[in-house]
C-alpha cells in the first residue's frame, strides 16, 4: 500500500500555510528529523491505514495517518482518549471525554516527535503505545541546557530519563539529529 508522505516541497508549503512561530522559526531543523522518520517508516513498510501520529502540531508526516492532536485528544489519559466536546460553563471549560478502545497491535507504527516530554505519565503512555502498535518512533530534546529560551520540560533529558519514560525497553535504532534523539522500537 503506497503511503503519501511529506516531501521537502509539501513541507515547505505547509510551513507557509500554517504561518506559525513554531514552524517558521524551527522548520528547517524539524525537517531534518521528520525526513529521517519518514525514511524509517518506508523501511519498516508501515501501512497507510495503520500509522498513528501523536502531537503532529498540524503537520502529520502522512496525509493518511490517524492523528491524535491536542485539543482533540488528551495523550495524558490512557488508554488514549478522544475529547468529544468542549463547552463554556460559567467562564470555565467543561471537557467531555469518551474513551475509545484501540485494540492490541492495531497500528503498525506510533509516532510522537517532540511530544513525550510534555506528558504527565510518560511510562504509562509508553506501555499503552507498546500495546497498540508494532513499532514506535519517538523524538526527544536531547541534553538541552538551561537557558537559551528552552521550556523547562525540554531541559536535561538524557538516556537515563528516556529509559525511565520508555520502561527500559531498548530501541532497535537511535540517531541524534540536531539536538533531538530519534528512537525506534519494535514490540
Amino acid at each position: 500500500e503506497a503511503v503519501s508522505y511529506l516531501t521537502t516541497a509539501t513541507f515547505t508549503a505547509a510551513v507557509t500555510r500554517l504561518n506559525s512561530k513554531y514552524w517558521n522559526e524551527g522548520g528547517k531543523y524539524r525537517w531534518l528529523y521528520m525526513s529521517y522518520v519518514i525514511d524509517q517508516l518506508k523501511r519498516l513498510k508501515v501501512r497507510q491505514s495503520r500509522l498513528c501520529e501523536a502531537g503532529a502540531s498540524g503537520m502529520p508526516l502522512s496525509s493518511e495517518s490517524f492523528t491524535m492532536d491536542y485539543p482533540k485528544y488528551d495523550l495524558n489519559i490512557t488508554p488514549f482518549s478522544i475529547i468529544t466536546g468542549i463547552s463554556a460553563c460559567e467562564n470555565e471549560l467543561a471537557i467531555e471525554i469518551t474513551r475509545r478502545h484501540i485494540s492490541s497491535k492495531y497500528f503498525d507504527a506510533f509516532i510522537a516527535l517532540q511530544v513525550w516530554e510534555h506528558l504527565d505519565e510518560q511510562a504509562e503512555a509508553f506501555r499503552e503505545v507498546m500495546r497498540i502498535s508494532k513499532y514506535a518512533i519517538l523524538s526527544f530534546p536531547y541534553k538541552w541546557p538551561r537557558g537559551k529560551g528552552h521550556d523547562r520540560r525540554h531541559v536535561g533529558i538524557d538516556d537515563r530519563i528516556i529509559s525511565r519514560w520508555t520502561c527500559g525497553v531498548r530501541p532497535i535504532d537511535k540517531k541524534l539529529i540536531h539536538h533531538r534523539m530519534v528512537m525506534t522500537w519494535k514490540f
